[in-house]
């Protein structure tokens, strides 16, 4: 099975998720660059705005949709409660190929990810096959590798052996 990963991180958090994914499944993975909101205070602050505001900012994406891929999954951050801007710009901008599409999601614990969730359905114009939620204060490696693994078996994948 053919799978892609694409993702947004800001501060790592997400792309230690996404690594892990891959890992596991054997997927090309791919991040989504954002150069408006890079680190510091100002652009954190900036990304809060942003976020409430819905103001889409340019992305940055060094790969193509075009190879056929058996499954997709798109992993973001949780800004005020909505996926962070660079992903809602890709989906917006980018179609998801048909086929399973799972959506794994970071947040600091303030914002509910139900709703963040919903937006991503609403923009892929389809409901997720599996989701996958965690705390970045739940981190650590061995707390990833088992919701990663239970994450795998809601999609119906096969890991990487």
């Amino acid at each position: 099975m053919r799978s892609l990963i694409v993702y947004y991180s800001r501060t790592g958090t997400t792309r230690k998720l996404a690594l892990s994914l891959a890992d596991e499944l054997g997927a090309d993975l791919r991040e989504i660059g954002c150069k408006r909101y890079r680190l510091g205070i100002l652009r954190y602050l900036r990304a809060g705005y942003d976020s409430v505001r819905g103001n889409l900012p340019p992305i940055e994406i060094q790969f193509d949709l075009e190879p056929v891929y058996d499954l997709v999954l798109i992993g973001t951050p949780i800004w005020t409660s909505h996926p962070a801007l660079p992903v809602r710009t890709f989906l917006t901008k980018h179609s998801v190929p048909e086929g399973p599409v799972g959506l794994f999601l970071t947040h600091g614990g303030h914002s509910p990810p139900h709703e963040a969730i919903r937006e991503m359905e609403i923009l892929l114009a389809r409901p997720a096959d599996a989701t996958l939620v965690m705390n970045e204060n739940d981190m650590s490696d061995s707390r990833v590798s088992g919701c990663v693994k239970a994450f795998v078996k809601k999609l119906a994948v096969e890991p990487v052996v």
